[in-house]
């Protein structure tokens, strides 16, 4: 291969005005900042740039031929959209040179407003495959944030196949869950992590157990088991640039001046060198010892080169600089909640047919699913093997039979990350859709969609997609999506007023077992085999259901799926049946039971009870009847878990002082 790059793009971040001053002394080629709204740092309100300091930081950096990168990139709600285009209207008016961007919205804005202003899909976007890099390329998107959680020879075919710009993190705090992906601290603190509010359930003590008895499992360690160690590519300048990365991107829009200012130096002179003498070039071990001496936590290379082993977490604890929780109740439905409705509307009965689906795994749940009055049923495609699931060509064919011999509707599921790998399999899949008159597949990424889009076939997009306002609906409208499923960190607010405003039917999931965070490392065989899920694991998962248990005593379900991929689950079940007229008197017009992860017959007893409430109900939803007791009672008992109304009760869209954000982290404490 010709080495052809001759400039690569050093990118630091600021938070503040002397550190973008010294960050630009020290080398930077661009920076990253933020305005005090719509972005992914509001913690503190000391950091952050007033609008007329943007515009002063455009003008410092532009005299310097440095680039500006504005960071756009929280997820919002439609009450916030009018303000968002005044905000983006300002930025092209001063001459930003591009936005980074994660909410489809934005897009959506941008491209309907015709704004002249670039765009970089944030790593929040999770872009993992050429194909979404291609899917957002065609909507506008100059550059692509890769997600953290992909090989390096991935962001190199990322680049070259869909022939966009590529950025990778080099350098400073890392996410344990797939970017986008985490909706822990929305859902049990109303503070999410796709809003800049994260109350980091990630560097939280755990212990890892079995999850129906919470016993611990032999002599397997406990700690701070999915704390992250800092990542450092400085010692891999080389087989970064021979990958085609066009920006090297420093983390730390909330550090200071005298810790950032060192190691972009460190990283120009290293870049600098390497692309004047490639053949001769080696890192200076001096210079690596000065950022090692200086480093907040320990230094990983996470997945760059190969699947990650226990090696990228520091178990101790001990480097941790801030802990703003430490564990947490999830607060459980009781017989007590039966009688109050926290969901009261003055909504008009809303004339569109609702409908009842459920997510199952395995024919069997298909078929006591159908049984039960499911209208539509859903294939889950993150299967379970430990449970002995998974989908045959005959029994995707016998689905489709069984559910439309009843005058029902069959879907067939994708996974939530579609690499290279999944999008060849979900072709496959597609294919059989087509032949059989599937009558849709359920898509979690742009990847999915664009593969989808080769076949006829309707799309519906899943919770991953994070939807939260009405122009992210009119964005996928475009690229085809029949129905869109709402963000599950949605409040039941939100999600009123999406389905009233949307242009196309929105469905929501009221019930069921729902995943906190999504890993691609393999907690399992971390701790157990002391290996990785791709090399030489032995496959404890398929014995054992494993689960992390936190200082609070909650424990969270660890569901492996086929792809080794982990699902931390939240400790409780949603579950709105007591209020679910309230939820009829939305426009919603699907409602979902997760159920993939429930016995055949939790399945039919589930979906017996929302299907016996929905047709009371829908007689005049308008009327609050209290559920029965003994119906409440079955349910409780039969479920696996507690029972919650998760984020419907929360509000992650309000706004919320730096004050009251750090007094609640400190009385969590």
């Amino acid at each position: 291969m010709k080495l052809s790059q001759t400039k690569v793009e050093l990118l630091a971040p600021a938070g503040k005005w002397d550190v973008l001053v010294a960050v630009i002394d020290a080398g930077a080629d661009a920076v990253y900042l933020a305005g005090k709204r719509f972005n992914m740092r509001m913690h503190r309100s000391d950091f952050n740039f007033t609008d007329e300091q943007l515009e002063l930081a455009v003008e410092y950096s532009h005299e310097r031929n440095v680039k500006i990168y504005v960071t756009v990139n929280n997820l919002i709600s439609d009450a916030e959209m009018d303000g968002l285009y005044d905000y983006l209207k300002y930025l092209q008016d001063i001459k930003v040179d591009a936005i980074i961007v994660h909410d489809l919205g934005v897009i959506n804005l941008v491209n309907e407003r015709k704004l002249d202003i670039p765009m970089h899909a944030s790593t929040m976007m999770n872009v993992h495959s050429a194909e979404m890099a291609t899917e957002l390329k065609e909507l506008g998107v100059s550059r692509i944030i890769t997600s953290r959680d992909i090989a390096l020879y991935q962001v190199k075919e990322i680049g070259e196949k869909a022939d966009i710009e590529t950025e990778y993190f080099v350098h400073g705090d890392m996410c344990v869950s797939q970017s986008g992906q985490c909706h822990s601290s929305g859902v049990i603190f109303g503070k999410s992590a796709n809003r800049g509010e994260c109350m980091k359930p990630c560097r939280w003590k755990y212990s890892i157990v079995e999850s129906k008895s919470g016993e611990a499992i032999g002599d397997l360690p406990d700690g701070y088991l999915l704390a992250m160690k800092d990542m450092c590519m400085f010692q891999h300048i080389p087989e970064l640039i021979q990958a085609g990365v066009s920006s090297f991107k420093i983390e730390g829009r909330m550090r200071h001046e005298d810790f950032l200012r060192p190691i972009i130096a460190l990283y120009r002179k290293a870049i600098d060198d390497y692309l004047r003498s490639p053949f001769t070039y080696w890192h200076k071990i001096e210079d690596f010892e000065k950022m090692y001496k200086d480093r907040v936590r320990d230094f990983t290379t996470s997945v760059a080169f190969s699947h990650a082993t226990s090696n990228v977490f520091d178990y101790t604890g001990s480097k941790e600089p801030l802990f703003l929780s430490r564990g947490a109740v999830e607060k459980n439905l009781t017989l007590d909640d039966l009688n109050e409705n926290p969901f009261e509307t003055d909504n008009e009965i809303p004339k569109n047919k609702k409908f009842l689906a459920v997510k199952v795994s395995t024919i069997n749940a298909v078929k006591k699913s159908l049984n039960a009055g499911a209208d539509y049923v859903y294939l889950a495609a993150d299967i379970s093997p430990v449970r002995g699931e998974g989908w045959t060509k005959e029994d995707l064919q016998d689905a489709v039979k069984m559910a439309h011999d009843m005058g029902r509707k069959l879907v067939y599921g994708t996974p939530r990350i579609c690499t290279s790998r999944e999008l060849s399999e979900i072709e496959w899949l597609f294919d059989i859709g087509t032949k059989t008159g599937v009558d849709g597949v359920l898509v979690h990424n742009l990847g999915a969609l664009h593969c989808a889009k080769k076949f006829d076939l309707d799309i519906f997009t899943d919770f991953s997609f994070n939807v939260l306002n009405t122009d992210s609906i009119k964005m996928l409208e475009k690229l085809g999506v029949k129905r869109v499923t709402s963000s599950i960190e949605s409040s039941f607010n939100d999600l009123d007023k999406l389905a009233r405003n949307s242009s196309i039917p929105v469905e929501c999931i009221v019930h069921g077992s729902l995943p906190s965070m999504l890993l691609e490392h393999c907690l399992p065989a971390m701790l157990v085999t002391k290996t990785n899920a791709k090399s030489g694991c032995r496959l404890p998962c398929r014995y054992i259901n494993y689960a992390l248990k936190d200082e609070k005593g909650e424990i969270r379900t660890i569901e492996v799926d086929q792809y080794c991929r982990n699902h931390i689950m939240f400790a409780s079940d949603l579950c709105v049946l007591p209020y679910l007229n309230s939820f009829l008197m939305t426009d919603v017009e699907v409602f979902r039971i997760e159920a993939q992860y429930y016995e055949n017959d939790m399945v039919e007893t589930v979906v017996n009870q929302y299907r016996r409430r929905m047709d009371l109900l829908m007689e005049n939803p308008s009327i609050f009847y209290p559920l029965p007791e003994s119906e409440w009672s079955n349910l409780v008992e039969e479920s696996p878990k507690g029972l919650s109304l998760c984020a419907y009760s929360q509000n992650i869209t309000r706004s919320r002082s730096t004050l009251e954000v750090m007094k609640n982290a400190t009385q969590t404490n």
